[in-house]
């Protein structure tokens, strides 16, 4: 008897705020604008994909650093954006993440 089908994939979900943010910044140093669009760029990116996308045109990489308290859907993050140009941009702050997605953030540049 021929197998049976495989099951269809589940969607993708994370479970906790903080590997939501991981994610989005996976997603984006693996020049995978959409999929980090969809986990929140549009909800804190304005309303332009492709002027949101085109200012990571300068961007190397980005290391993250984050921490969030257990069940919380606040994530304190440290960034440091390396350019192509060799200098490094430092930016802190608060992602706020609701149903398996960036709602809301709070990011300042501090170097």
């Amino acid at each position: 008897a021929p197998a049976a089908p495989a099951p269809p994939a589940e969607p993708a979900y994370f479970t906790n705020s903080t590997s939501v943010v991981q994610q989005f910044y996976q997603d984006i140093n693996d020049g995978d604008y959409s999929d980090a669009w969809a986990l929140g760029g549009d909800n804190i990116g304005g309303s332009n994909y492709a002027g949101w996308a085109a200012g990571y045109d300068t961007t190397v990489g980005v290391s993250l650093g984050t921490f969030s308290a257990f069940g919380s859907n606040q994530v304190q993050a440290s960034l440091s954006a390396v350019q192509s140009d060799g200098t490094t941009n430092t930016y802190e702050g608060t992602y706020t993440v609701s149903g398996g997605v960036i709602v809301a953030a709070s990011i300042v540049q501090t170097g």
